[in-house]
């Protein structure tokens, strides 16, 4: 009987040790090296406000997907962000800040060609602010839109999500490669502690795969994605703009995407936030024809259908974000009432509503994830 034993546990152990050699020799996308690693440190620098940027005030030049894709100019202002134009320097318009990952950052394409410049020449009226960033999850852009997205005051905020982004807020997940700040839920409330040490059993590629897996095909990630948004809920009630979720899909609409759309979607219709699911409007176009060739970010073409959808939607809000009274005066909203009011007769805005949960009742209920790594080119990586 002792023998018996003594074999099962060797035989398991050598099992367990053949399958670790030969998920390191397969190399995985979603194993997390220690410490982490950044891919590219000639465009990102660790910034721990919101966990790291491209290096402000540069030109620089990417070309993706690697190998043969089109080389890029980036073009990165003093806050790290890709853009031309200052973050903080108002002009007068209604001021749109759109957050998002690799997609809305918009890897492989010009930056005139990203969605948001393009729904700013459609609506000249609106100053649309970029704040995209490869490998953001929504924890990176509740802390950048903190850091440099509220000055001058937005009149919307639009959260991107991407799938595979509910995924990111994991403990060892690194965005492009390094310790960056990481927020976890105690009695009910976000806080911030530093990036987790990983003892050498946490490095194991079976554990790593183990809590893969838990985080991105289960629940697991939900109640912290819901506390994050709650935190961008009572910014917007704080500082009167109106937050806005839209799903980003993939080219292709998977099993855990549908979850999480489904997830977004009723977190969304709990909070009165609005919120615009593109898998539609993309699937519709003939979905792949919208994406760079064997990768999940959008192409021209793709950016060009997501600005005139995020017009329509914006567009659509109560009352559209272009419309104003006859003064030209900035506006401000009643936080009480909830209406935009201006020098003429207010309006009433469903946009930020009077009360908010706070972050202390922020639900527990399951587990969730996607993709690791914060590398681009595998499915799921924006």
């Amino acid at each position: 009987m002792r023998l018996t034993v003594l074999l099962a546990v060797a035989t398991l152990a050598v099992a367990l040790a053949g399958a670790e050699l030969a998920l390191r020799l397969a190399r995985p996308l979603w194993a997390i090296p220690y410490p982490p690693i950044c891919y590219r440190p000639d465009l990102f620098q660790r910034w721990d406000p919101y966990g790291y940027r491209l290096w402000p005030s540069r030109t620089m030049q990417h070309r993706y997907p690697t190998p043969g894709g089109r080389l890029v100019t980036i073009v990165s202002n003093r806050d790290g962000f890709r853009s031309r134009r200052e973050l903080h320097e108002a002009d007068g318009r209604r001021r749109v800040v759109v957050l998002g990952d690799s997609m809305v950052f918009g890897v492989g394409v010009e930056e005139a060609e990203r969605c948001t410049e393009l729904l700013e020449e459609l609506e000249p009226g609106w100053r649309v602010d970029n704040l995209g960033m490869v490998g953001y999850g929504p924890d990176l852009m509740l802390r950048a839109l903190e850091a440099v997205g509220l000055d001058p005051p937005p009149d919307v905020v639009v959260l991107v999500i991407f799938s595979h982004d509910v995924y990111r807020v994991a403990p060892e997940v690194p965005g492009v490669g390094f310790p960056i700040p990481r927020f976890v839920l105690r009695s009910g409330r976000l806080t911030t502690v530093p990036y987790p040490e990983r003892p050498a059993w946490q490095r194991l590629f079976l554990v790593q795969g183990v809590r893969y897996v838990q985080w991105r095909y289960t629940s697991a990630a939900f109640p912290l994605n819901e506390a994050i948004l709650d935190h961008v809920v009572e910014l917007g009630a704080q500082h009167r703009f109106t937050p806005a979720i839209v799903f980003a899909p993939g080219p292709r609409d998977w099993s855990d995407d549908r979850r999480r759309r489904r997830w977004l979607r009723a977190y969304a219709e709990r909070r009165h936030v609005p919120f615009l699911d593109l898998t539609e409007a993309v699937q519709a176009a003939g979905a792949e024809a919208l994406y760079l060739r064997n990768d999940a970010h959008w192409n021209p073409e793709g950016h060009r259908l997501v600005a005139r959808e995020l017009e329509r939607f914006l567009r659509g809000l109560s009352p559209p974000l272009g419309v104003r009274t006859s003064s030209s005066a900035p506006s401000a909203r009643d936080p009480v009432r909830g209406q935009l009011v201006s020098r003429g007769r207010p309006v009433v805005v469903p946009l930020v509503q009077a009360r908010r949960p706070a972050l202390a009742e922020v639900a527990t209920k399951g587990r969730r994830a996607a993709r690791s790594s914060g590398c681009l080119g595998a499915r799921g990586s924006p």
